[in-house]
């Protein structure tokens, strides 16, 4: 099994901190609100649909900060997330009962970070390589055992994250928060503000670019399986330039002007 020491400058961590991840992090939430039990709590527990960009802002701030975190650190995180969890659980959609400290639930809504993060590589035209791919998958296992998942829970290698993720998006499904977020986004994005006047203009720039497009961009970039799964439509080959022409754009923005840490919301 990987190694459980941390690396602030690993490749998971150092994905987090991208202003690119702002494109595939929507990806990760419209995949796993598309497992029913997920979808579920959401709709019952959460406020996503009176205030969903300082819910995906508080999200993101979380995962971040695991990321970055020492063992120590993060094992108090993973606490505090998991005692925020204690009471979300309920009845699914099917009449199924769920709770989210369920070990699947965790691990799914765990997966798609990382599947999102070799997405993101993918549209930046330089993948990762072995080793790049060996340490980031240490990173994410790391911050599942931080999570509270055991070994047990978790696929001992990348070939059987592989497996498991391709298998489980053969079980998703179109759920009612599914259709709610393929609805209209607001076309103003949020207003965080960066410690730069040229990070806030960036912020800007990238808002005017992506926010009229964001579900299709988002669509875009799922799994064929998930778009199979969920009765979307094929990718779009215009959709897919877009995100790749944005994530290079970013990606070319210096090191101080990292996102880690930084979002406000007004």
């Amino acid at each position: 099994m990987p190694s459980r020491a941390t690396n602030p400058h690993s490749p998971l961590a150092s994905s987090f901190d991208q202003w690119a991840f702002l494109l595939v992090f929507p990806r990760a939430i419209l995949l796993q609100v598309a497992h029913p039990a997920v979808s579920a709590g959401v709709e019952q527990h959460s406020v996503y649909r009176t205030d969903l960009w300082r819910r995906g802002h508080r999200t993101l701030l979380h995962l971040q900060r695991l990321a970055h975190a020492d063992p120590s650190d993060g094992e108090r995180l993973g606490r505090e997330l998991r005692r925020r969890h204690r009471t979300v659980q309920g009845t699914d959609a099917h009449g199924r009962p769920y709770h989210a400290l369920r070990p699947e639930l965790f691990l799914w809504v765990h997966a798609t970070y990382l599947d999102s993060v070799f997405t993101l590589r993918e549209l930046s035209g330089r993948p990762l390589g072995a080793d790049e791919r060996a340490r980031l998958y240490g990173q994410w296992y790391r911050v599942g055992r931080c999570l509270g998942l055991r070994d047990a829970d978790l696929p001992p290698d990348l070939d059987a994250f592989r497996s498991y993720f391709d298998a489980a998006l053969t079980t998703l499904e179109r759920t009612a928060t599914v259709e709610a977020l393929l609805g209209p986004v607001p076309l103003t994005p949020p207003q965080p503000l960066a410690d730069s006047p040229v990070a806030t203009a960036c912020w800007q720039a990238v808002g005017r670019a992506l926010f009229p497009h964001l579900t299709r961009l988002t669509v875009a970039l799922l799994p064929p399986k998930a778009l199979t799964a969920l009765d979307l439509p094929p990718a779009h080959q215009g959709h897919l330039r877009l995100a790749r022409g944005l994530v290079r754009t970013l990606n070319v923005l210096p090191g101080r002007l990292r996102l880690r840490l930084r979002l406000r919301l007004r």
